[in-house]
């Protein structure tokens, strides 16, 4: 029986570079509005305000992880535990059948009847989950034709940064959607066990219109950062760098474009976080200045000029191509920014013929002598939610359903939905790490996955070297977090704010490819404030001054 790495062929959702991308350009902008508000104008609620609407945490005992995460950071496992800890004993359905949508990036599976995986789990649930998968690279497509057509599963999950582009969804969830507050609220969560193990934050995030509406997925501190190929540079026989120029340098090093190797993809939003920019406000004397207005951002935006001006960017990637993590993986480029969540899912696709295959992190460094200043994740990322018209007793077994794929690391119920049944569909190698097989290579796919959140940790010892390097870079890195002055508190933006945002970034896609001089800045930046920008800096202002923060 030929084995698998465990992860398949397919792009999984935290490695999806434009999922990564299209975050960091859209800052938090879920929250609670009160009744009566719209959410055009934008509106903000205090964090702590939502404590009655979210469940009661009750903190799930599970594996003790071998490397603490420290200053937010995950925990490490550098090795799968030798008994997995039974968290549902029970399977939580009664015999219902539900469908469900999630994003899926990659080919799809056999479907029911064709597929023993989605036979295995359904069993371990005791109910039927029927997937209806949709092109992740497509989603929000999809997803805006879904919400307006009024056309949900009973269980949708819709990545954060989809809902964040999504015009009027804060008037649409409460439609659409369930409102779980009854069944989760408070002491009522204890029922579901391990969802009352995901963090408070995560759950604040679900809280749409004073009624918590969805199921979160806790996010990883950070979204996404440069990869490079730890292998390559080793042959060329250099370090990683530590600074913007030891970056460039290395670049005109190993830029061959008669080898077809070139140094570089995109990483404009990396390089705001080198140069010190703020992810969105910086709030000082009184004043707010946004990203788009300090001088760590143009820093950034002319240092990318820079590196495509020398010609050290792939020529698919200065034309907006999407095929970033082949020409990575291939070795046609060397450094290049993605979700962060990209490195496993390359090792699971090139270890196998590649076995000297090593990618890591760029080390975390500021420009000028200054320290970076690292852009956070919002808490969750991703949204679950339950079709509104069910019945009370179905409510509650697809709240069952979540709970059982809420299970963490360490457990049973985490082997079944990742991996299927042992023996059939994985197998535990030397080192009790899973390798899927011929049938679960084809098969197993990440649909229960994306239907419930669990803690964020480090688990992929299967890899080499991988949960060491990946918990010290996030221990290193969680150091560098942002200030940010609306900590705490859950803001939609005003919509022509918000709206605004995208004709700033794709000139500034323009500017550092060569299309527009950098000096297109200036009147960009204008635009931007007259469309919106300024009418954003007096709604957050006034966020400030309500909250006693001015």
């Amino acid at each position: 029986m030929r084995l698998h790495p465990p992860i398949p062929t397919r792009r999984r959702f935290l490695g999806l570079a434009g999922a990564g991308a299209l975050a960091a350009l859209s800052p938090s902008v879920l929250t609670s509005c009160s009744p009566g508000e719209g959410a055009g104008g934008g509106s903000a609620a205090e964090a702590g305000s939502l404590d009655s609407l979210i469940p009661t945490h009750i903190p799930f005992e599970g594996v003790v992880p071998d490397v603490e995460g420290l200053h937010g950071a995950p925990d490490g496992f550098t090795s799968y535990p030798a008994e997995f800890i039974r968290a549902v004993p029970e399977p939580p359905g009664r015999g219902g059948s539900y469908t469900a949508m999630t994003p899926l990036w990659g080919p799809l599976p056999p479907g029911p009847g064709n597929n023993s995986f989605f036979d295995h789990v359904n069993g371990r649930l005791g109910t039927t989950v029927e997937f209806n998968f949709q092109d992740g690279n497509t989603v929000i497509d999809k997803m805006n034709a879904v919400i307006a057509g009024r056309d949900v599963a009973d269980l949708t999950m819709i990545p954060d940064w989809v809902i964040n582009l999504m015009p009027q969804f804060n008037r649409a969830v409460g439609e659409l959607f369930e409102d779980l507050t009854p069944h989760l609220a408070g002491d009522a969560a204890a029922a579901y066990p391990l969802l009352a193990n995901l963090e408070s934050d995560a759950w604040r995030w679900n809280v749409f219109n004073d009624r918590l509406q969805g199921v979160p997925w806790p996010a990883e501190p950070f979204g996404n950062w440069v990869l490079y190929r730890r292998d390559l540079l080793e042959e060329y026989g250099l370090e990683a760098p530590t600074t913007p120029d030891e970056l460039f340098a290395i670049g005109e090093e190993v830029n061959d474009p008669g080898g077809d190797r070139w140094a570089f993809g995109d990483f404009t939003l990396s390089m705001r976080q080198v140069f010190g920019a703020p992810k969105q406000w910086r709030y000082s004397g009184g004043e707010l200045t946004h990203m788009f207005e300090t001088d760590e951002w143009r820093a950034s935006v002319e240092f990318m000029r820079r590196i495509f001006d020398a010609g050290l960017v792939h020529p698919d990637i200065v034309a907006l191509g999407d095929n970033s993590k082949e020409l990575l993986n291939s070795g046609r480029i060397v450094f290049n920014q993605d979700g962060i969540g990209a490195w496993h899912e390359a090792y699971g696709q090139m270890l196998g013929d590649a076995p000297d295959f090593r990618l890591d992190l760029m080390p975390v460094f500021g420009a000028n002598g200054a320290d970076p200043v690292m852009h956070r994740s919002d808490p969750s990322a991703q949204s679950v939610f339950v079709r509104r018209g069910l019945e009370p007793e179905q409510i509650e077994e697809l709240l069952g359903v979540l709970n059982f794929c809420a299970a963490p690391f360490g457990t049973r119920e985490y082997m079944d939905y990742r991996y299927g049944e042992e023996g059939v569909h994985h197998e535990l190698d030397g080192d009790g790490a899973p390798q899927l097989t011929d049938l679960g290579a084809g098969e197993v796919n990440d649909g229960y996955y994306f239907i419930s959140g669990r803690p964020p940790a480090v688990t992929e010892s299967q890899f080499p070297d991988f949960v060491e390097w990946k918990t010290a870079w996030y221990n290193n890195a969680a150091r560098f977090s942002e200030e940010d002055p609306f900590a705490g508190i859950r803001i939609q933006r005003p919509e022509r704010f918000a709206g605004a945002e995208t004709p700033l970034t794709d000139r500034v896609q323009d500017i550092i490819r060569g299309r527009e001089d950098l000096g297109a800045l200036d009147g960009a930046v204008a635009d931007w404030r007259r469309d919106g920008g300024d009418e954003g800096r007096e709604f957050y202002l006034g966020v400030l001054q309500e909250h006693g923060r001015d």
